[in-house]
């Protein structure tokens, strides 16, 4: 058998956990250090897996969006699970939302953290699903 065709896998799902790592690097852990959630968060899910960027890690289709009176919870699809634990964002740690554009898509920017710990970008139609809890608690 040909020795490539035994490494690849091995070198596929290498490059893959490594990437994993270092997307993670990238934002995620900054938002663990501070809001690390414990499984079984109770809360109102938004889509099946949407899509979102942290800091400069995206995650198309790749996250899990609860919400409830005490904020916005955010987990991984279970390919990325390994580096990203779930997190729970305080109402109160939003600190500001601002509004962007990018081609064609509205999008929203949460400003997380005072002192700055992370920018989370939602697409506002995905935003404006928790918009009203967020308000009532800001």
């Amino acid at each position: 058998m040909n020795l490539f065709a035994l490494l690849f896998p091995v070198l596929f799902i290498g490059m893959f956990i490594l990437i994993a790592y270092i997307v993670s690097r990238t934002g995620w852990v900054r938002l663990v250090e501070k809001y690390k959630a414990v499984e079984g968060f109770q809360g109102e899910r938004v889509g099946f897996l949407i899509s979102a960027s942290v800091n400069s890690g995206n995650y198309n289709n790749m996250i899990i969006l609860k919400y409830n009176y005490e904020g916005i919870y955010l987990k991984t699809g279970i390919i990325f699970r390994a580096f990203h634990p779930p997190v729970l964002i305080p109402w109160s740690e939003i600190k500001e939302v601002r509004e962007r554009k990018i081609f064609f898509t509205n999008m929203k920017e949460l400003v997380v953290g005072d002192p700055f710990v992370a920018i989370i970008t939602l697409k506002a139609s995905v935003y404006n699903r928790i918009e009203k809890p967020a308000k009532f608690n800001l």
